[in-house]
């Protein structure tokens, strides 16, 4: 069990992940650093898809319509990364914040993984709690990447209505997709070169950094939307499994089920949608009532600090329903003292709704068993006790 499973707490949760989400605002709308660093980050990002893309202009296009940005383009990569990271503050300011406790980020994960990239072309706007959410975990979720390397998701957003600007000269026969915006947040960054600038400039560090934006295509309202969703979805998994495979080439070094142990490496991020998939099963867990979401509201000092920012000032807690079930009486033959809760195995089925006329995700547990004072069972999991 990890010591941030074990100490944490609803109040003091909540007023991290509110003051974290004021931090990244802040520093995403001053910080040169973080500009300079988006800014590398987009010029590797064009450099490594080139090739592929059959020359710079079409991978450029194709860059900045992932980004949600139509013709015309930024002028500059700096440009590119002052336009996004303004973007991104402007999407946390309108989010409705939410915290997952322990047992609900370890039955999230565990969804996640019975998820596959065919999955998420189910989703439909409806699927959504809201037009805007930050997700703020109660610890790193530990994904390996596609080259090898483990990041740490720390949080992740969404926002719709979104648009998807189809780059021309691709072949598709329409010019937009409606799409769900969405980012993900790390705690740290490794590289060498921004660390040492951070040092040099005195720079404080938000507790999340953005890692990454991406576009979320909805569900396909026409065949025209259907056949430019699945051209554009070829063309983005023939570039990133190129990139993928130049990476670690330079390194040197029905139903499905899944669990998760808390702090243990996911090794399920292929194709790199992992952050997809676990934010579309943290949507349909809610809306299926697997979990249960309380608001917290804030105190005078935080209200008065988040009326500086425009943005809502309620925290919504999200934690696993518990199913009711008979319990025991104290001393009556059979009872079993618990020491630990632990999470129930997650299973996935595609559910048939003819009303809709298609299939829909549908979650079978999981849920939390165990006395609720007693800690969450980190390492194995307890799959089950027959006597």
């Amino acid at each position: 069990m990890t010591k941030a499973a074990k100490h944490w707490s609803l109040t003091a949760s909540a007023r991290a992940a509110r003051d974290a989400r004021a931090a990244a605002i802040r520093y995403m709308r001053t910080s040169p650093v973080e500009r300079q660093w988006q800014a590398s980050v987009l010029a590797r990002l064009h450099e490594s898809r080139t090739a592929d893309a059959g020359g710079a202009e079409p991978a450029r296009s194709l860059l900045f319509a992932l980004m949600g940005c139509p013709p015309p383009y930024p002028g500059s990569w700096r440009q590119a990364s002052a336009m996004l990271l303004a973007d991104e503050a402007r999407c946390l300011s309108q989010a409705d914040l939410y915290v997952l406790t322990p047992g609900m980020l370890a039955a999230v994960a565990a969804a996640a993984q019975t998820l596959r990239y065919h999955d998420l072309n189910l989703l439909r706007d409806d699927d959504l709690p809201g037009p805007a959410g930050l997700v703020m975990l109660p610890q790193p979720l530990r994904l390996r990447t596609p080259t090898g390397k483990v990041e740490e998701l720390r949080a992740c957003t969404w926002r719709v209505p979104w648009r998807l600007p189809l780059p021309a000269g691709w072949g598709f026969a329409g010019s937009e997709l409606p799409a769900v915006r969405m980012s993900a947040y790390t705690a740290t960054r490794a590289n060498a070169d921004f660390r040492h600038e951070v040092r040099r400039l005195r720079v404080v560090l938000p507790p999340i950094l953005l890692e990454s934006t991406w576009p979320l295509p909805l569900r396909p309202a026409t065949a025209a939307q259907q056949q430019d969703q699945q051209r554009l979805e070829t063309q983005v998994h023939r570039l990133n499994v190129g990139y993928i495979e130049r990476e670690n080439s330079s390194q040197t070094t029905g139903e499905t089920h899944a669990d998760y142990a808390p702090g243990t490496v996911i090794d399920d991020d292929e194709d790199s949608t992992f952050a997809s998939r676990f934010m579309y099963a943290f949507w349909r867990i809610c809306d299926q009532r697997i979990a249960t979401i309380t608001t917290t509201a804030t105190g005078p000092t935080s209200r008065k600090t988040t009326a500086k920012a425009r943005r809502p000032a309620d925290v919504r807690v999200v934690a696993l329903r518990r199913p009711a079930s008979p319990a025991a009486g104290a001393g009556q033959p059979g009872q079993v003292q618990w020491q630990h809760r632990w999470v129930v195995r997650m299973h996935k089925v595609n559910q048939w709704y003819p009303s809709l006329g298609q299939h829909r995700v549908l979650f079978r547990g999981p849920y939390l068993k165990g006395p609720a004072d007693k800690p969450l069972l980190g390492g194995d999991i307890v799959k089950g006790l027959v006597r």
